[in-house]
């Protein structure tokens, strides 16, 4: 059935007659797990760190993470001679958890993720690897909004001495689900723009501004697309997106909206469909994660995506994370993620010699 979805809309959504491979990796310059003994500590305060694949291996992107990645994108081209391009979504800042604890929790504090990079160990040179990137046209960072945090919730959360958030802060970890938080009402606290109380949805217009405002200063160009993290966000940052020249917003296929005073606004969305606001809405068709299961490297199954995007006429958008790509937690990681990229560019090519590799610029030309 959802085949069948997927099909009878495409034909209503962007095509082209091209074979074109987007790339969209998310969660880069945000932090998770600060090392393997952090993740212990974890552990040790009764949170299943086993429970989904982000809470086992994903961590800040490191020097070797990111040359590593590079070494195998830059082995491919495509028959216009253009590298694979990892469309980089990124979070542009993390919590300043020094300032928050002066501050007795009771006030927020942001710092940017290129101090983030120099704080950490191992990461000192990503901000200009990635720089490198951008100039090679084969990592092309775009906005995931600011933090990957709900800051009212988590700070909230953070003024109740005795809860799980205050217990593993030390650890400067903050993905908690709901099993772990003391106000019930929440889902979880990853979501930065989920919004329930009235005031979250005015802090999340101003989060989202502040993100892209941010995003410029650090990497000198507009981000032309936004995610938001969870892909959950209120109406209010809408006109934030339009004034700031959005082109894309990626969206789930059936989105729930969230609406102060209201029910949420459930959604239909189709690849390329215009909003109200100016921008597109943009729907992944495809996905290539390594680490989902012991059992699979994720590039069979991202291959057949592939085909049944193209037999749709629409580009096919790769759904992918940074957590298939790190090694700080476990090296192993990598090397399987890397492993299975450098197989799925392989057999992409040999299956598609005519395929073109783009990122979201590319695509946001085609659509004018």
């Amino acid at each position: 059935m959802k085949q069948l979805i997927k099909k009878i809309t495409s034909k209503f959504g962007y095509q082209t007659h091209k074979k074109q491979i987007l790339i969209l990796s998310d969660d880069w310059g945000s932090v998770r797990l600060k090392s393997l003994a952090a993740r212990q500590a974890i552990r040790n305060k009764g949170i299943d760190v086993d429970a989904n694949r982000f809470d086992q291996f994903d961590c800040l992107e490191s020097n070797k993470d990111v040359e590593d990645l590079f070494e195998v994108l830059t082995k491919y081209k495509d028959h216009l001679g253009n590298h694979p391009c990892i469309t980089a979504v990124t979070n542009v800042a993390n919590p300043n958890f020094e300032a928050i604890k002066n501050s007795g929790f009771k006030q927020y504090h942001f710092e940017k993720n290129i101090n983030t990079y120099k704080r950490y160990p191992n990461s000192n040179r990503v901000f200009s690897l990635v720089k490198d990137g951008i100039a090679a046209k084969i990592f092309m960072p775009q906005s995931h909004a600011r933090e990957h945090l709900q800051v009212n919730w988590w700070m909230a959360e953070l003024q109740k001495e005795n809860s799980m958030a205050r217990k593993v802060f030390k650890e400067e970890f903050f993905f908690l689900r709901n099993n772990h938080l003391v106000n019930k009402e929440l889902s979880g606290l990853g979501g930065s723009l989920q919004a329930k109380y009235s005031e979250d949805f005015t802090s999340a217009a101003k989060i989202t501004n502040s993100a892209l405002e941010t995003f410029k200063e650090i990497y000198g160009y507009k981000s032309d697309y936004f995610c938001p993290p969870a892909q959950f966000y209120p109406e209010s940052i809408l006109p934030i997106l339009s004034s700031r020249d959005i082109k894309w917003l990626d969206v789930a296929r059936t989105q729930k909206v969230a609406r102060l005073h209201k029910k949420p606004k459930q959604s239909f969305r189709i690849l390329g469909q215009k909003s109200s606001y100016g921008f597109r809405y943009l729907v992944r068709n495809a996905v290539f994660e390594s680490n989902l299961s012991n059992d699979s490297d994720g590039v069979d199954s991202c291959l057949k995506n592939i085909q049944d995007a193209f037999d749709c006429k629409q580009p096919a958008i790769i759904s992918n994370h940074r957590v298939s790509f790190v090694g700080g937690i476990e090296e192993q990681n990598r090397i399987k993620g890397l492993k299975a990229l450098d197989t799925l560019l392989t057999q992409i090519l040999k299956k598609w010699p005519e395929v073109e590799f783009i990122n979201l610029q590319d695509l946001a030309k085609e659509e004018k």
